[in-house]
């Protein structure tokens, strides 16, 4: 009987195997044919009493419904699905619709997301190839979903996981879908190069698989990158075959995203302004018509723009305000933080300071998560607010953070123009008839070149001018010292010494600086100050000392002791150096900080950690003067009471060391006093 019976189980696996395989491939030609003839097919089977449906009946009428933008009877549809206890393939499958719905028709992408983990939870332990196929398709809707809410370095794992999946399947439909999404994020991410070997992969790929839908999705990336780059000549031609696919192929939501595309990329040029305004126009048209917010918003952001660029503040603050509206009301945060910053950059221009400001506060918390693009102009516009209200030091670094994303942006762009010419994509092109821009790009090498190393020239003298107006000139002399050799005289040099140095003993920082540097710079020149530095230098007899460096007109001692030595180091030298300042600056504040390095960190110093700690110093002078000292040395230090209390390597150093203080995990002393924590909420 045992013998029978394994038989008999042996045969329905036979039996029921293949038909499992037979079935997935027949529904997958059905959600294939329901998404190219979405109307046709629904008509097909509402011709049927719903009655007979079965759960696949429902998945594909739900895709129809999806491609119409019928919300209410795509999601009928797949809760039907779900309450007809349909096999986990399906069930899958249903989750996935469901989180395109929430994502597409009703934007609300924090739910679509709980639909993709339910998809992901059901599949994650399947290995068929159908089941496999369909999981690379839930990592990809991840990967868009949290690009839509503006997390792209979160959003690049997914898309990456869904390539792996794809290629370790060799599944090229999986791959090439996997590739354009990688394509879209990398774009998004200024990774040029990598944007460009993912999309040209995927044409390839989607040449080889015949594939119209997908060649119209990569002609139109490609447009994309071709406007990252700033060539809006091969911009506009690959966004118009793109334009003519869609068309072709009666996909109206990606026919409307493309002429938005076109659009915008005539407005980077004053001369076709108008046919810019034609596009935008009939976006907009068409986006009340299909009642897509997501694009009307675009459509208002573009209109905006033109009108910007026309002069015209008043009607641009009308389309910027009404897309910042809808973007909030879709939630959608990348088009919510283009469109802030839009708004906050001609607020500034007409001198609505306080308005501006509050719009740049809003978007502080989002921004290290955001697009590099959108980093650089929020540095940008954080520089000019920042000198505006005279503060000079985060003018400056704001100033440093954009050229050095800008700097990154050129990087790319020429990496890109040369791999363009040295691995011949004219093969690629051809495939897609584009077989001379091959030719045009290296005859356009080498003024791309020049123009950008203009362009970067061109942003290190603004942000040197904006540094000089206030007399902020970085000072990076060396200095040289009797007890101790400095052959790294460099912040960068001092920090890998430092680095080094802490590794195998404990070491303190004392950072010195007075008060009233920029005046002194302003009566006596520089030169004086650097002669104190020398003079104290020369002075100093101090056998702890490992390493100096003069940093911003901030003077850098690190040194081999205990905390009580440090503590009198500090006073002691605060005093010396200050005596040697000008007259009238010795009775003025002279600021120090002392900074216990192995007890602000349980584990190892990295370079990018100590690069940070000058914000340490800004800080706490900051923090300080809400309370200002009767006395004229403010003897500062910061003490750790907890491990890791602060992230040093942290983009948002500052931030987090406000919350730290405002938490009690970091203390700050003035003069051998504890300061409050309630002064981090002073400053903010």
């Amino acid at each position: 009987m045992p013998i029978r019976t394994a038989l008999l189980y042996i045969a329905l696996l036979y039996i029921v195997l293949p038909y499992t395989a037979q079935a997935s491939e027949r529904l997958q030609l059905r959600l294939n044919e329901a998404s190219s003839n979405a109307e046709q097919v629904s008509n097909q089977l509402l011709s049927q009493p719903t009655a007979s449906f079965s759960s696949e009946d429902w998945l594909v009428l739900g895709l129809t419904q999806l491609r119409m933008r019928n919300k209410d009877t795509a999601m009928d549809a797949a809760e039907r699905v779900l309450q007809n206890r349909a096999p986990p393939y399906l069930q899958a499958q249903a989750y996935l619709l469901k989180a395109q719905i929430y994502g597409i028709l009703y934007r609300d992408t924090a739910i679509a997301i709980t639909q993709l983990e339910r998809a992901e939870l059901i599949l994650q332990n399947e290995t068929d190839p159908f089941s496999l196929q369909l999981y690379s398709d839930v990592l990809q809707s991840f990967a868009q979903a949290y690009n839509q809410l503006g997390h792209v370095q979160k959003a690049i794992p997914y898309a990456e996981r869904s390539l792996a999946l794809a290629l370790t399947g060799e599944q090229p439909e999986a791959e090439l879908k996997a590739r354009i999404t990688l394509g879209r994020l990398a774009l998004q991410n200024n990774a040029y190069n990598q944007a460009y070997q993912n999309l040209n992969l995927a044409l390839q790929l989607a040449t080889r698989l015949d594939d119209d839908e997908a060649l119209a999705s990569i002609h139109f990336r490609l447009g994309m990158a071709y406007r990252k780059i700033e060539d809006h000549k091969h911009a506009l031609a690959h966004l118009l075959q793109a334009k003519e696919r869609y068309q072709k192929l009666q996909r109206h939501s990606n026919y409307t995203h493309t002429l938005l595309f076109i659009g915008e990329t005539y407005l980077e040029d004053t001369a076709t302004a108008e046919q810019a305004s034609q596009y935008l126009n009939e976006v907009l048209t068409l986006a009340r018509q299909q009642d897509d917010l997501l694009r009307v918003g675009m459509a208002l952001q573009g209109l905006g723009r033109l009108a910007v660029l026309q002069q015209d503040d008043e009607l641009a603050l009308q389309y910027f305000n009404n897309a910042l509206q809808l973007f909030r009301q879709q939630n959608v945060q990348t088009y919510l933080h283009e469109s802030s910053l839009a708004l906050a950059e001609l607020l500034f221009r007409r001198q609505q300071y306080a308005d501006a400001n509050s719009l740049i506060a809003e978007l502080l918390p989002h921004i290290p998560q955001s697009a590099a693009y959108l980093q650089y102009r929020y540095n940008e516009l954080l520089a000019k607010l920042a000198a505006h209200q005279g503060n000079w030091q985060l003018a400056y670094t704001s100033m440093q953070q954009a050229s050095s994303l800008r700097f990154e942006q050129f990087t790319e762009q020429n990496k890109l123009q040369l791999d363009l010419i040295n691995n011949g994509l004219n093969q690629v092109a051809a495939a897609s008839q584009h077989q001379t821009e091959l030719a045009q790009l290296q005859q356009q090498l080498q003024q791309q070149q020049r123009y950008s190393q203009l362009l970067a020239l061109v942003i290190l003298l603004l942000s040197l001018v904006a540094v000089c107006a206030v007399i902020w000139w970085k000072w990076r002399k060396p200095v040289v010292q009797n007890t101790v050799k400095l052959t790294s005289p460099g912040w960068h040099n001092f920090c890998q010494r430092v680095q080094h140095q802490a590794a195998k003993t404990p070491l303190h920082l004392l950072a010195f600086a007075p008060a009233a540097v920029t005046e002194l710079k302003l009566q006596f020149g520089e030169q004086r100050l650097q002669q104190a530095v020398h003079t104290f230098m020369q002075q100093l007899k101090c056998s702890q000392l490992t390493a100096s460096c003069v940093n911003d007109d901030v003077l850098w001692l690190a040194l081999h002791t205990d905390d009580n030595m440090a503590k009198a180091l500090q006073q002691q030298l605060s005093a010396q150096l200050q005596a040697l300042l000008p007259e009238r600056f010795t009775s003025q504040p002279f600021i120090s900080l002392r900074l216990a390095l192995q007890q602000l960190s349980d584990t190892p110093w990295q370079l990018a950690e100590l690069n940070t700690l000058p914000e340490a110093f800004w800080l706490s002078w900051a923090l300080a003067a809400t309370l200002p000292p009767q006395q004229q040395l403010w003897l500062l230090a910061l003490h750790s009471k907890t491990a890791r209390a602060c992230e040093w390597h942290s983009n948002m150093v500052r931030q987090d060391l406000l919350n730290a203080i405002r938490l009690g995990n970091i203390e700050l002393s003035c003069n051998n006093t504890q300061l409050p924590a309630s002064i981090a909420d002073e400053l903010t």
